[in-house]
């Protein structure tokens, strides 16, 4: 038996992960432990299925992980959905909305392991281009033919941002909406994301938490933004990298160093002393 025998580590990438493309290699090194004593490691991104591509690329055995925002929970060793949920059919028509005020605003539909491009701007390609995303340019009448688990909505212009915001607010209908954002080539991106009702990472750690028969008191949960603050709160052990928002931090149980320093890594160490009594 490890020391992590029977936890989940549930940790966001953008942020606290990972920030500008990079993994600070301590966090390599202390996963790696992690895992190494009978830990689950899994991510809990916003990412599609398809943006984990770069975090896989340095980091091995990662579990099953909640995708998405918490619409999907994907098993990345055999390649296959878990478990899924979508946006009402009758909520595409806000996509639409959007792109019917002619504004600047990239329109992403995450579909599946598929990504549909509505429309493309400066955001769009950095973004795809940032998280390795292969996505079709379509029409809103071809992205209607498919089933949706979520809608990026991406800007240029903080302006613009909160023109969507005010107008999808009023919408009634079976869809959430929420702010996110991540740093991309030394810039802060703004994003609007719109998935069903009631959907979080958290609602999915419940489920991914008796999938993988995580042991009372093993939960451990780690982000950096306002889209992780139910993780945060559900966990049994939760932290923050050092420069979240303070309404976030005041959740966790740990606050951790910078992302660019190793903040996954000095939360890991905490566990451990935690579990050798050293704390």
């Amino acid at each position: 038996m490890g020391l992590f025998s029977g936890c989940l580590f549930a940790c966001d990438i953008d942020g606290t992960l990972m920030i500008n493309g990079v993994i600070n290699p301590r966090n390599i090194e202390k996963v790696k432990f992690f895992t190494d004593e009978g830990g689950h490691f899994s991510i809990s991104t916003g990412r599609s299925v398809g943006a984990v591509a770069p975090v896989l690329d340095k980091i091995k055995h990662i579990s099953p992980s909640v995708v998405a925002n918490g619409c999907m929970i994907y098993d990345y060793e055999n390649k296959k959905i878990i478990e899924q949920l979508f946006l009402p059919a009758a909520d595409y028509r806000l996509a639409k909305k959007v792109l019917d005020l002619g504004l600047d605003v990239g329109v992403e539909v995450h579909s599946g392991e598929k990504v549909l491009t509505l429309h493309e701007n400066a955001e769009t390609r950095d973004h795809q281009k940032y998280e390795w995303l292969e996505s079709a340019s379509v029409s809103f009448e071809e992205a209607a033919g498919y089933r949706w688990n979520k809608v990026v909505y991406l800007f240029s212009s903080l302006h613009d941002l909160e023109e969507v915001k005010r107008m999808l607010s009023d919408e009634p209908g079976g869809s959430d909406f929420s702010v996110t954002s991540a740093v991309l080539y030394g810039r802060k991106r703004n994003y609007y994301e719109q998935f069903p009702k009631g959907v979080s990472k958290a609602s999915a750690l419940d489920s991914l938490c008796g999938i993988l028969e995580v042991k009372k008191g093993g939960f451990f949960a780690m982000g950096d933004y306002y889209n992780d603050l139910e993780m945060i709160k559900k966990a049994d052990i939760s932290a923050v990298p050092a420069d979240s928002p303070q309404e976030i931090a005041a959740c966790a149980d740990f606050r951790a160093g910078k992302c660019e320093d190793g903040a996954v890594a000095d939360f890991i160490d905490y566990l451990t002393e935690l579990k050798r009594g050293m704390v």
